[in-house]
């Protein structure tokens, strides 16, 4: 990528009469391709509009064909800006062409300086979508050349990187970073994930047998002291809106962390209503009923073979029948049965219960920042390492007050 900075360029740009969408254009070779010549045409185009997205479908669902994440679908990508991409939020949508075909889509949004990754707030694994045509760093470089002159002085903010993306492996794994750039990336959260290929039985045989003991100890009592309480999966177009209501209620009103639930944004309910009725995606929504009365709920996607555990609540007043706990064990060989899932994923977090579900196996989650290559983000970037370097020197400190005491 390097001998790139040296290549004499021929650059135009322009803007449409609608002002939805920047193109820059670029008359230079991917010299990461064996075939590459200066006969191909990079453009980048910058879309700020939904419906200037909307004409992105078919090659966005040909680049995401297999990809496990829901995140970096079409369908939750249209709704999260249908939704989320106004005020404040205004869509800002990288498409890189190569000889006018679509060869990459980075899907963001301008927040202040910071371009964000769609969805930040509200998933996880958000990543670039492309074909095999263009490497990660190459149209990562684009991106920021688009950037540099369609906003001065900003950056990009990748929230939550999967390990398992193109993202973390072109920013984070990657001794060189795209060029005329920097990278600044910290640890964000582990991603608990655990194997069901087996089924119920196969699952349980994984764990200890006090773990095992327990868990099985927890669905006899649900049986014993419920006998009526059933399980119901809704799936995609299936999912009646007032159901999605009344468990986002549920969820909201047993929301047990500091702050507002998600759902009290009554734009995440409106979003996945959307999101229900495209089975890409592959939205599920669970709930443990006992005569009429709902114990828990679950919100989670199915693609990939996996399945994505996206909110969970129960009702803390029938908490020793552990509701949630077994609305999902009960739903284990069904989801291999019916849905083909081999694996669970619990999204980013180290909450105790994620970890008590799968063994402590998982994957990372990285943050990071790509800055323009110039002084002012230097500096940035120099603040933000000694920010991290503190804070792991306090962290350090702590472990080592507490071993002594």
């Amino acid at each position: 990528m390097e001998n790139i900075r040296h290549l004499k360029s021929s650059m135009h740009r322009k803007v449409d009469s609608k002002q939805t969408s920047s193109i820059v254009r670029h008359h230079l070779p991917d010299t990461s391709r064996k075939n590459a010549t200066f006969r191909d045409v990079w453009t980048v185009v910058i879309h700020r509009d939904v419906e200037a997205i909307e004409r992105l479908e078919k090659k966005w669902k040909e680049f995401t064909r297999d990809v496990i994440s829901p995140f970096q679908t079409f369908g939750w990508n249209r709704a999260w800006y249908e939704q989320y991409g106004v005020g404040e939020c205004s869509p800002f949508v990288f498409e890189l062409l190569k000889n006018h075909t679509t060869a990459a889509i980075l899907p963001c949004y301008r927040k202040g300086r910071e371009i964000r990754l769609a969805g930040d707030e509200v998933c996880d694994y958000q990543d670039i979508v492309s074909g095999s045509e263009v490497t990660v760093a190459f149209a990562l470089a684009r991106f920021m050349e688009g950037l540099r002159r369609e906003a001065p002085g900003s950056h990009f903010v990748f929230r939550k990187l999967s390990s398992e993306g193109k993202l973390y492996q072109s920013l984070v794994e990657a001794d060189v970073p795209p060029d005329r750039s920097i990278v600044f990336a910290k640890h964000f959260a582990p991603c608990p994930v655990v194997s069901i290929a087996g089924g119920l039985d196969g699952y349980l045989s994984s764990f200890s047998r006090k773990t095992r003991q327990d868990l099985r100890r927890s669905l006899n009592r649900l049986k014993r002291e419920a006998p009526d309480a059933e399980v119901t999966i809704c799936r995609s177009s299936d999912i009646r809106e007032d159901t999605l209501e009344s468990a986002a209620a549920f969820h909201s009103k047993h929301f047990r962390k500091d702050g507002m639930g998600p759902f009290q944004d009554s734009r995440l309910t409106t979003m996945l209503t959307s999101v229900a009725r495209d089975p890409d995606v592959g939205l599920q929504c669970a709930e443990l009923v006992d005569r009429g009365e709902i114990l828990a709920v679950d919100f989670g996607f199915v693609r990939g073979g996996r399945y994505f555990g996206y909110l969970t609540a129960f009702d803390p007043a029938h908490q020793k029948l552990a509701p949630g706990k077994c609305l999902l064990l009960s739903r284990i060989d069904e989801w291999v049965r019916k849905d083909g899932v081999e694996k669970l994923d619990f999204l980013s977090g180290d909450e105790s219960y994620k970890r008590g579900f799968t063994n402590g196996d998982g994957y990372e989650v990285f943050s990071a920042r790509l800055m323009p290559d110039d002084f002012l983000h230097r500096v940035n970037h120099l603040a933000l390492e000694s920010d991290k370097q503190m804070r792991s020197l306090a962290k350090w400190s702590l472990r080592k007050v507490g071993l002594r005491s």
